[in-house]
């Protein structure tokens, strides 16, 4: 592992502990204070956050050292749950737009291409792993933009617009909208997730072969 690398990984893993703390931290408060579970404000809700916040930091700080060597040697489950929960904060940050969401999986896909060439992994095992991390993406990203399909599907405003132009009456409108156009969404976000994954893993795989090459020859 180059030096520039193990400066990435430091800086990326020093920014996501710390706002995986935050807002972690942040929404469980949330949802306490809104459902009244617990008689806590919103003060205590914000102070939870910046605690939250604090933690991540130090141990941030306790963990440099180690974050480049074991960076690759992270958990499956303890990435599935990272994963799952920067894609909420994606989807809530550009308000229910996929664009984080794909941004974030093609991380993932750079993540594993890196992974598998430091593990000398062959073409076959590259592309099994790759394939997997693709439709995984791809799953959590269709399932977003299907929620927030139908849920803007649920505006008035838009309904009221798609009849005027259509002519079809409320029911026919949300007849088609639900089951076409959500699906439709849903299945070319999918689509173009798997495709930036799968890019993205294989362009991060690919870097450091013409030097390995070299040494070879």
């Amino acid at each position: 592992m180059t030096k520039v690398e193990s400066a990435i990984i430091g800086i990326v893993a020093g920014v996501m502990c710390p706002l995986s703390f935050f807002v972690l931290g942040w929404w469980l408060l949330a949802a306490v204070h809104i459902y009244h579970v617990l008689p806590i404000s919103e003060r205590g809700v914000i102070v939870g956050a910046l605690a939250g916040l604090c933690i991540g930091m130090i141990l941030a700080a306790l963990s440099f050292k180690n974050w480049a060597p074991r960076f690759y040697q992270i958990d499956v489950r303890l990435a599935v749950l990272v994963y799952l929960l920067w894609s909420a904060m994606a989807l809530a940050f550009f308000m229910g737009l996929p664009f984080g969401t794909i941004a974030l999986g093609a991380f993932a896909g750079v993540y594993v291409g890196r992974k598998q060439r430091h593990a000398g992994a062959n073409s076959d095992a590259f592309a099994r792993g790759t394939r997997n991390v693709g439709l995984f993406t791809a799953l959590i990203t269709g399932a977003q933009m299907l929620a927030i399909g139908l849920l803007a599907l649920r505006e008035e405003s838009l309904l009221e617009r798609f009849r005027s132009v259509t002519g079809l009456d409320l029911a026919a409108t949300d007849a088609l909208l639900g089951t076409g156009l959500a699906a439709a969404v849903c299945i070319v976000g999918a689509v173009v997730q798997f495709w930036c994954t799968k890019s993205a893993a294989g362009f991060a795989f690919r870097i450091g072969s013409n030097v390995v090459r070299q040494r070879v020859g």
